[in-house]
C-alpha cells in the first residue's frame, strides 16, 4: 500500500513540476511578446495616432458644445432684452399717459 501511495506521490510531484514548467515557458514567452509589442515602432505609431484622433475629436465635440453654448446664450439675452424693452415701454406709457407701442 505505502509503495502505491509513493507511487501516486511520485506522480503527483511530475505532474507539477511540469505544470510549473509550463507556467515559465508561458510566462516568458508572455514577457517576449510584450517586450516585441512595445518595441514594435509601427504598434507605437498606431497608438499615437488614435491618441490624435480621439484628442481632435474631443476637441470637436468641445468646439460643438461652445458653439451651442454660445447660441443659447444669445437666444436668452435676445429673449430677455425683448422682455426689458417690453417692459420699459410699458413703464414709460405708464408714467407719461401716452399709448407707446
Amino acid at each position: 500500500m505505502s509503495a502505491l501511495m509513493e507511487s501516486i506521490e511520485k506522480e503527483a510531484e511530475e505532474i507539477i513540476k511540469d505544470a510549473e514548467k509550463k507556467a515559465e515557458e508561458i510566462i516568458e514567452e508572455a514577457k517576449k511578446r510584450a517586450e516585441e509589442v512595445l518595441n514594435d515602432e509601427n504598434y507605437l505609431h498606431e497608438l499615437e495616432s488614435l491618441r490624435k484622433e480621439l484628442e481632435r475629436k474631443l476637441e470637436d465635440e468641445i468646439n460643438k458644445i461652445i458653439d451651442n453654448a454660445k447660441v443659447e446664450a444669445n437666444n436668452i439675452r435676445k429673449i430677455y432684452s425683448e422682455k426689458l424693452e417690453s417692459i420699459a415701454k410699458h413703464i414709460a406709457s405708464i408714467v407719461t399717459g401716452v399709448d407707446i407701442v
